[in-house]
């Protein structure tokens, strides 16, 4: 598949071949769906602001780069954009997470209106990491991340695997499993 449809800007070579490695992890029927939603992946330029990458940022004045923590990656709805700081298959995975969220809701996060989601999220008892217990968008994220095993060796937290997200959140996994399965194709009738 040609990834470029999803770029706004050059990339530099070490960036283009991290992001298409974990869009090329996808199914097509998920990529395709992204493109149709319009999802954009800007990597920030060195030194540069999620505040000066984003106009909707801009118009809110929300500063992000000046939280104790700046993230290393960060979805805007309202642009549809994945903005990376950080060119780890965590960050891109997550992110992708987010966006792949907004187009199952069909432009809102699908996680914070499907009922088997939020049941999935209330009844969870040992979460895949701590950060996704914080909300339903995070949880959708990190079970995405968890789901197709996006890791990095400097990261502090257990190892994301589809097993780790099966035995701790069972729901959560069936119902990324049905999102991510392709369509299937209907066989060809004899005549």
């Amino acid at each position: 598949m040609n990834f470029s449809p999803f770029f706004t800007r050059p990339l530099q070579t070490g960036q283009q071949a991290m992001i298409e490695a974990v869009l090329s992890r996808f199914p097509e029927h998920i990529l395709s769906l992204m493109l149709e939603h319009g999802i954009k992946i800007v990597p920030l330029l060195e030194a540069e602001q999620y505040l000066h990458a984003s106009a909707a940022l801009q118009k809110r004045n929300v500063n992000v780069d000046a939280w104790p923590i700046a993230p290393a990656g960060l979805f805007v709805c309202e642009e549809r954009t994945l903005y990376l700081r950080s060119m780890d298959e965590i960050t891109i995975g997550h992110e992708i997470g987010h966006a792949v969220d907004l187009c199952l809701g069909n432009g809102v996060y699908r996680s914070s209106y499907d009922v088997r989601i939020r049941r999935a999220f209330a009844d969870t008892r040992e979460f895949v990491n701590p950060y996704s217990a914080t909300g339903l968008d995070e949880f959708m994220a990190e079970g995405i991340r968890h789901y197709y095993e996006f890791n990095s060796s400097t990261s502090p937290w257990p190892k994301a695997t589809r097993q780790r997200l099966q035995e701790r959140t069972p729901e959560l996994f069936t119902i990324i499993e049905e999102f991510f399965t392709p369509p299937a194709v209907p066989a060809a009738i004899a005549c």
